[in-house]
């Protein structure tokens, strides 16, 4: 009878058991659909964004990740990868790098010194990377990626920690505005890639400083050059002279809020097309992207690329001196013009 009563005993708590083993899964199953179709249709800001891709989702959860959408490593998967790398890294020696790093709203924040709590009225103050004290720019050239150079020029595509071609292209750029036009230029050639992944940290502190030393600037131009296209697509034929073709970026609202960038996309198709009149087969157009690099700041910042790796200095610095005629007419509209309405952000 013992025997009975214990086999009994053991049958009825093994059949509670697989019950609750069973609605032990269902529940779990329906947190994890739940949670799918959580990311799937994931809000914010109100926003829907549909996780196609699922850098999108990191780019919320670790925002180290969007500064790396301009990479020139192709392929989706090794961005991810250098994202989930340095997301755990420390960006600097600088703890507060690693704060705005994590929390993006710490970004907006002006860092201030102990002597800038209470600056002196009307004193010139000296921008970041340049020699001169701030006046009455109209045009400021950067460079987010300052190592970027020319292959055929100097062996590499990259000097890491130095100055490269597309510095020399932003100098010949402002002497050519300043010297035939007569438009102030300010050239900044702060190194902004020493960590390649917060090159755009790092340059949207610059354009913020600028900005506000700045207010009356008419043009922000991020000066780059391309990469991974074969010699035969890097050269362009202008007046006899052999020049590196001309390509404008322009950011979007694909990932994160940008309401102001048609103003952006506005004014790159007006040089595209001032290009196109003057010298055919100069401009290779204009590329809409889903990142915004920096152009968020003022409504008309742009990301230029002037030649790719394989090209030469010489033929980006001829370029470079087409596009100053071009872009020194295009300023001297927008004065004659006069103040135009508030667009983007400050």
């Amino acid at each position: 009878m013992y025997h009975v009563l214990y086999r009994y005993r053991y049958r009825w708590l093994w059949s509670k058991l697989n019950r609750l083993l069973v609605v032990t899964g269902v529940i779990f199953s329906l947190i994890i659909v739940a949670v799918g179709i959580g990311v799937l249709f994931f809000r914010w800001g109100g926003q829907v964004f549909l996780m196609r891709d699922p850098r999108l989702f990191l780019e919320f959860a670790m925002p180290l990740h969007v500064v790396t959408e301009q990479s020139e490593i192709p392929g989706p998967f090794v961005s991810l990868w250098h994202s989930l790398f340095d997301s755990f890294t420390l960006p600097g020696k600088d703890p507060r790098a690693l704060l705005r790093s994590q929390m993006p709203l710490l970004a907006l924040v002006q860092d201030r010194q102990d002597g800038d709590m209470f600056p002196v009225a009307n004193t010139p103050r000296k921008l970041p990377g340049t020699s001169r004290t701030s006046g009455d720019y109209l045009v400021a050239i950067y460079h987010t990626h300052t190592g970027e150079t020319y292959t055929l020029t100097d062996g590499v595509a990259r000097l890491e920690g130095k100055e490269g071609g597309v510095v020399k292209v932003g100098e010949v750029l402002r002497e050519e505005l300043e010297s035939k036009y007569g438009i102030p230029t300010l050239h900044i050639k702060k190194i902004h890639d020493l960590q390649y992944n917060l090159s755009y940290m790092e340059s949207e502190k610059t354009v913020r400083q600028v900005l506000q030393e700045e207010p009356q600037l008419k043009v922000l131009l991020d000066i780059h050059r391309d990469a991974g296209k074969p010699r035969r697509d890097c050269q362009v034929k202008v007046k006899d002279l052999d020049a590196a073709p001309i390509l404008f970026v322009v950011g979007s609202d694909a990932r994160a809020p940008f309401p102001t960038w048609r103003q952006n996309e506005q004014f790159a198709r007006q040089l595209a097309a001032a290009l196109d009149k003057k010298y055919p087969g100069l401009c290779q157009g204009v590329r809409i992207k889903e990142g915004r690099y920096n152009q968020f700041l003022h409504p008309r910042a742009l990301l230029v690329e002037i030649g790719s790796a394989n090209n030469t200095t010489e033929e980006a610095l001829v370029a470079a001196r087409f596009f100053a005629g071009v872009l020194g007419e295009e300023v001297q509209k927008l004065l004659e013009a006069g103040p135009a309405q508030p667009g983007a952000e400050r």
